[in-house]
């Protein structure tokens, strides 16, 4: 058996009590865990969208990332118009 510990207690508590209203029984805790894990699993896409705060890469993103510099290779850069933060900054980008 393994011990999970859940954060949202409160939300888990009232889904419960609305769930009880209306099914008319109490359902356990672990009865609408399952049932969450089981729908979780159905809607996965969702459930990776709202766990994943990365976006992710694509294909067709990566390509574009990968041609952003070909792309740029022609606009021209004004060395002594760049300002940097910190000392740090200035020691890594050579200024």
């Amino acid at each position: 058996m393994t011990v999970v510990k859940i954060q949202n207690k409160d939300r888990l508590d009232k889904l419960i009590a609305r769930l009880t209203m209306r099914i008319g029984r109490k359902p356990t805790q672990q009865e609408v865990v399952d049932v969450s894990i089981r729908m979780a699993d159905e809607r996965f896409d969702e459930l990776l969208s709202r766990l994943n705060q990365v976006p992710i890469i694509d294909d067709d993103k990566l390509k574009k990332i990968l041609a952003l510099p070909e792309e740029l290779s022609g606009v021209p850069w004004d060395t002594s118009a760049a300002r940097y933060a910190g000392a740090d900054d200035a020691e890594i980008y050579g200024n």
